[in-house]
């Protein structure tokens, strides 16, 4: 009876420093860790959200970049960090696709996390060259059957969403392009407008601004409804492949271990942020959609996301190097 009494009392002594923690959070500086480079829409949405949220708490909330390897350099570095919901991470639905793209990782993308927020979504567009002669999608499926391998499209990389995203409607148009793979969004987008690529596949920040410079035409976008962004532009679902829908989702996620009051806590911050009309303005100037989920919803829904990306990854047939 005394050894169970003292081990109670020592649990419960363990369990107040974490508590208190808990109830203090945040009492020191908070660092948000984007995945991606700066100036993309991961990057841009997590500057907003951040400076709300450094507003509302009255504490400094920094930005650091560790772009890389997909996305999993900046994942590894918070899943190395205490569960204490001083180190966030802000990704994108490739942080779905990691456990099925590599062989090994330091980390389990799925167990090692929880997600707090998702507060925006980018379609991936499809487009060509200003002076192509591919007019719509139906022109690049009716050139592609009549030659399958011939035609070949850009991406950011293997495995990539842009990537995953072609490989889904080459699947679902029952056709077959030969992609290139390039090492940047950028370059790839810009290969495409310079014409020693025919078509590609890619985020809107990378195609918007070569849309506004006349240098390309955008044919669709993936998402099932327009965008607010580009009005004129079909989806690939009223371009004829129906049911076509794929989105890149922009997260925050947490470590593991972390105490459900402070989850909750940076979840509320940062779905108020996203709430505002001044983030959807930023969003719409970016090319994304607002799409906002707590904790809760994103507890639900993580687990078909990374079944889904699971079966995308293997259908393109990706692996990337560790």
């Amino acid at each position: 009876m005394i050894h169970r009494r003292s081990f109670s009392i020592a649990l419960a002594a363990a369990a107040l420093p974490l508590a208190a923690r808990a109830q203090d959070y945040p009492k020191q500086p908070v660092r948000g860790i984007v995945s991606n480079a700066p100036g993309t829409g991961t990057d841009i949405t997590a500057r907003f959200i951040t400076k709300q949220m450094s507003q509302k708490w009255g504490v400094p909330v920094f930005v650091e970049n560790k772009a890389g390897a997909g996305g999993a350099l900046a994942t590894d570095y918070v899943a190395k960090a205490a569960p204490d919901g001083y180190n966030i991470l802000f990704t994108t639905g490739a942080h779905y696709g990691l456990p099925a793209l590599y062989e090994k990782l330091a980390f389990d993308a799925q167990a090692d996390f929880i997600p707090v927020a998702a507060l925006a979504q980018s379609p991936i567009v499809v487009f060509v060259p200003a002076d192509s002669p591919f007019k719509t999608v139906q022109d690049l499926i009716d050139a592609a059957k009549k030659s399958p391998n011939s035609l070949s499209y850009s991406s950011p990389g293997g495995g990539t969403s842009s990537h995953l995203a072609a490989v889904m409607m080459n699947n679902q148009a029952g056709i077959r392009m030969l992609h290139v793979p390039y090492k940047s969004a950028s370059q790839s987008a810009l290969d495409v407008a310079s014409g020693q690529v025919p078509v590609g596949f890619n985020g809107t920040g990378a195609a918007l601004p070569l849309l506004h410079a006349g240098k390309i035409r955008i044919l669709a976008i993936s998402s099932r409804k327009r965008s607010a962004t580009l009005p004129q532009v079909p989806t690939l679902d009223e371009a004829g492949l129906k049911g076509y829908d794929f989105v890149v989702p922009i997260l925050a996620l947490v470590r593991a271990g972390t105490p459900a009051p402070i989850v909750d806590a940076i979840g509320a911050a940062a779905t108020a942020a996203a709430a505002q009309p001044e983030f959807q303005e930023l969003c719409k100037a970016q090319g994304l959609d607002v799409a906002i989920q707590g904790p809760a919803e994103m507890k639900v829904s993580a687990p078909q996301e990374f079944a889904k990306w699971k079966r995308l990854v293997a259908l393109a047939g990706a692996k990337a190097q560790n």
